[in-house]
């Protein structure tokens, strides 16, 4: 996984970059590599193109200049390569000390411009699912009592949702399970939870034990579960998934053809906003508009049900390819 978190580390120091040239694309990074890093170019680019999706760097050609580990010779001070077997300096025959050349994984040259249509993308972080798992376990013991529970709201969101008796419902980032009585009232056939963080789902585990309701602590968009559901929600949880994109083609192959998904806040766009701009700035990002979101889900659904305003959001839609 190092090499996820050195595709991150790179996409922040190139907005970084963008910053100071007043750009908001990125169109070309090459890369230094050294033969020591640890760093495989192949597995950056794979990381690099998941976690870049909404931020400048999507659609970056990515490429590589591979460095040698170099020594350095004490006596007359000679810069050369190593090579198998061989450490001593190729002038006066000393044997060579190790250097820091050799173990770079960094930007070594980067083309980007600004481009009107896509306008100011600069707010968005390449977030760390790691930071995410640990924000959330920390925060885990206490998230229950934190909770506001505004039921006219949540009836809303499942009356849209589809959520009745009998179907069949992935709750992804499901927490301590806020929104379990909710299903259970409804009298559905089943209730999967996944949620990243363990000691959410530790804590869900422990408030519920019914026959049709089970949790996994997982990466949704790595976990392969035994069936498809009908109805797939993602409540109060959008901001924190690095790859908005990903993670609605990953949820889409976990519903059925005519299944529906549904993301949804109980609070408006700027209030959730504001929420995030504090000890959970790290993990999250702005909520894009509910237009922006409708394109996304657009790939895999016909979106039939959007709200925007200043008690509510959300954006829901059938699964139709």
């Amino acid at each position: 996984m190092h090499e996820y978190h050195g595709a991150v580390q790179m996409i922040e120091h190139a907005q970084d970059i963008c910053r100071e040239r007043g750009h908001n694309r990125v169109t070309k990074i090459r890369l230094l590599i050294g033969e020591a890093s640890g760093y495989t170019f192949e597995v950056v680019k794979e990381y690099f193109e998941e976690a870049a999706v909404g931020t400048v760097c999507e659609g970056a050609e990515l490429t590589v200049r591979k460095t040698d580990v170099m020594l350095r010779c004490p006596n007359c001070n000679e810069l050369f390569p190593k090579r198998i077997l061989k450490y001593d300096c190729p002038i006066c025959g000393t044997p060579g000390n190790p250097t820091d050349a050799g173990k770079e994984m960094t930007i070594d040259d980067l083309e980007s411009e600004w481009v009107e249509e896509i306008g100011d993308v600069l707010s968005r972080k390449a977030i760390k699912k790691d930071d995410v798992i640990a924000f959330f376990d920390n925060l885990a013991k206490d998230w229950d009592a934190g909770q506001i529970i505004e039921e006219d709201k949540i009836k809303t969101i499942l009356d849209a949702a589809g959520v009745r008796e009998g179907v069949k419902v992935l709750d992804v980032a499901c927490g301590t399970g806020v929104l379990i009585p909710d299903y259970l009232k409804r009298k559905v056939g089943k209730v999967t939870g996944v949620d990243i963080s363990g000691e959410m789902i530790r804590i869900a585990k422990s408030k519920f034990s019914y026959d049709n309701v089970e949790f996994y602590c997982a990466d949704i968009e790595e976990i392969d579960l035994p069936q498809e559901y009908d109805i797939c929600m993602v409540y109060n949880a959008f901001p924190h998934f690095v790859n908005p994109a990903g993670l609605i083609s990953s949820l889409s192959k976990k519903l059925k053809m005519g299944g529906r998904l549904t993301i949804a806040h109980s609070m408006s766009r700027k209030q959730l906003d504001s929420h995030h701009a504090g000890p959970a700035a790290k993990v999250s990002n702005g909520l894009m508009s509910e237009d922006d979101l409708a394109r996304l889900f657009g790939a895999y659904f016909e979106v039939d049900r959007k709200i925007s305003n200043e008690r509510m959001y959300m954006v829901s839609g059938i699964k139709v390819r």
